[in-house]
């Protein structure tokens, strides 16, 4: 992050050696000099100056001691090594005490440190053992911090509030909400805060963004109307999620993105009105930031065929220039496909879009890979999505699109897969696959279907009401939606939508729509072959939802090949380690060309 007078950028550096917490360092611009600014001894993440430059909020994380071990050594009749003095045994009392990417949490608890810019008076602004504080934001008057916290118990994922607190210390104030989702936003110019705020029974609902005046906060986009953020998915990196919203000079707009129908935009929002305008139309921009005159807004776009890279947009002239090219070099050597968009109307009405890839360097008939995407509250769109382009150049036709339950297209459109997880998925995708086996291009008889998470609940469930497809990888999947619930890092009582109005029953109730909207119930349907990919760290969807349906398939005698990946998590596809991502394709190239024979 910049300082306010741009002479220097405060930067997260990791711990050089193992066990070293993670600490602030500066960058000066005049010289180059680094220097440390925090010593903290639980590490430090996430530094924002103040708005006069003197100091830094930012966050650390202290992980509470481990228990002494549960032996009476005397009796025991033994001295105990260092090393054996505390328990590795874990008593939890609570939900949600694991999350996928970071382990075991409910050990951990983060707070809001403030700092001198010059390094000296570390102190910290919040404390406890039992609740956590995040994304720090200072007042305009640097008087105040406000932050993110969920400071009470509840079976619900997704919830919290918006808190303030005085930069000396002092009583916490936390943001009246009829809602029990919200999270901070920004302070604008004129001091007011805004937050976003939401439910968290629809998972198709979009939130509303409110603005906070004295006591009081008034909505200025209502719920349902604006899907906030980027979730457009590749394996080029995590989605850009929400930037700002940034306020212009006298609050005259505000900077902010959001999902549209296959690409993410930067919008202008009416602070008054709540009106917005899309300033870009295509590709995945994110990312954004803009500069204290409300001019220029900084950004990183993507498209299907270039990789991101960093825009600036003149907001008075409405155009944008490039600033980088840190991929031409990769892009003048190489060949790409460029998808071709095209759409088919379901059984709903809704209009789904999808796009075909040609295979390059090929003529004829060629394979074709239906790829499903996870979620499902995402989507597919214009950006730089490596795995395709790999699949392109292998010879393979690659399909892709938005079924119902993608972000972008409205809410009915994402609503409609609320509780009906499987056959609308399948209505969707297999209409995209009747249009693309009409193209002269396409051999029929080959065909695959590939998903991960989201998207290998799909391929399981599609190769459960299917013989069409002569292949399939199935990744990180979902198959049993009982246990699913129960078990993974996002067990609630909202997981998937799964309870109440909006989704399947409870998982235990034996009338529940659990078992029918689970692929791992068609199992004895499946005849094509399938290999399933699972990473061993993923608690976002247990090892067990591949398990069960592998050894499901063993028992039927079918064809199944079962991929364990070691030390990976869920998101192996996107920020594995590059070893595990290049092999990872390597082992699904040679398993689709013995099927398919590109």
């Amino acid at each position: 992050v910049w300082s306010p007078d741009s002479a220097r950028i405060a930067f997260v550096r990791a711990g050089a050696k193992k066990g070293e917490r993670s600490q602030i360092f500066a960058y000066e611009l005049a010289g180059g000099r680094v220097h440390q600014i925090t010593h903290v001894k639980d590490g430090a993440d996430s530094p924002l100056y103040s708005h006069d430059g003197r100091h830094i909020a930012f966050t650390s994380t202290t992980i509470a001691a481990p228990h002494a071990a549960y032996i009476d050594f005397h009796a025991a009749g033994f001295t105990p090594k260092k090393e054996q003095r505390k328990s590795d045994i874990r008593i939890v009392n609570q939900m949600h005490f694991q999350e996928n990417g970071a382990g075991y949490i409910y050990d951990r608890f983060t707070h809001i440190w403030i700092v001198n810019a010059d390094g000296s008076s570390a102190h910290p602004l919040t404390s406890g053992t039992q609740w956590s504080e995040t994304n720090p934001q200072w007042s305009n008057d640097d008087r105040t911090i406000a932050f993110n916290s969920l400071r009470y118990v509840t079976p619900s994922g997704g919830p919290g509030d918006v808190y303030t607190i005085p930069v000396t210390g002092g009583s916490m104030r936390k943001i009246a909400s009829q809602r029990p989702a919200n999270y901070l936003a920004a302070y604008d110019r004129s001091g007011h805060l805004w937050y976003f705020s939401s439910g968290v029974a629809d998972p198709a609902q979009f939130p509303a963004l409110m603005r906070v005046t004295g006591m009081s906060a008034a909505t200025v986009v209502p719920t349902n109307t604006v899907q906030f953020g980027d979730t457009v998915l590749a394996d080029m990196g995590e989605p850009g999620g929400v930037c700002g919203p940034f306020f212009a000079p006298a609050d005259a707009f505000a900077i902010t993105d959001s999902d549209e129908p296959g690409y993410s935009a930067l919008l202008r929002l009416n602070p008054r009105t709540g009106a917005v305008k899309r300033l870009t139309t295509a590709g995945e921009a994110a990312e954004c930031t803009m500069d204290r005159q409300g001019t220029r807004v900084a950004y990183t776009l993507s498209d299907f065929t270039h990789p991101r890279e960093v825009y600036v947009l003149d907001l008075a002239a409405g155009t944008s220039r490039r600033l980088t090219g840190l991929n031409e070099a990769y892009l003048s050597g190489v060949e790409l496909s460029s998808p071709q968009e095209f759409t088919v109307t379901d059984e709903g009405g809704f209009r789904v879009q999808a796009w075909f890839m040609p295979a390059l360097g090929a003529t004829g008939k060629r394979p074709t890979l239906l790829d499903i995407h996870g979620g499902p509250q995402t989507q597919f769109g214009s950006t730089f999505f490596h795995e395709l382009q790999y699949w392109a150049g292998h010879g393979y036709n690659v399909v892709f699109s938005n079924p119902r339950g993608s972000v972008g297209h409205g809410y009915a459109f994402e609503a409609a897969l609320n509780g009906r997880w499987g056959q609308a998925m399948f209505d969707d995708v297999q209409r995209v696959m009747d249009a693309v086996v009409q193209r002269p291009s396409v051999d029929s008889a080959r065909l695959a279907v590939s998903g991960g998470s989201y998207g290998g609940y799909a391929t399981t469930w599609v190769i459960g009401h299917t013989n069409r497809y002569r292949a399939a990888i199935a990744e990180r999947s979902v198959t049993n939606l009982t246990s699913e619930q129960l078990a993974a890092d996002l067990a609630s009582d909202n997981a998937f939508g799964s309870f109440g109005k909006y989704g399947f029953g409870n998982p235990w109730d034996p009338d529940s729509r659990n078992a029918a909207e689970s692929p791992l119930t068609y199992v004895e349907n499946v005849h094509t072959p399938v290999m399933i990919l699972h990473s061993s760290q993923d608690i976002r969807t247990p090892v067990d939802q591949s398990l069960q349906f592998f050894n499901a398939l063993k028992i039927l005698g079918r064809t199944a090949e079962y991929v364990d990946v070691p030390g990976e998590n869920h998101d192996l596809s996107r920020t594995g380690s590059p070893l595990h991502r290049v092999e990872r394709l390597r082992v699904e190239t040679e398993w689709l060309r013995s099927y398919l024979q590109p």
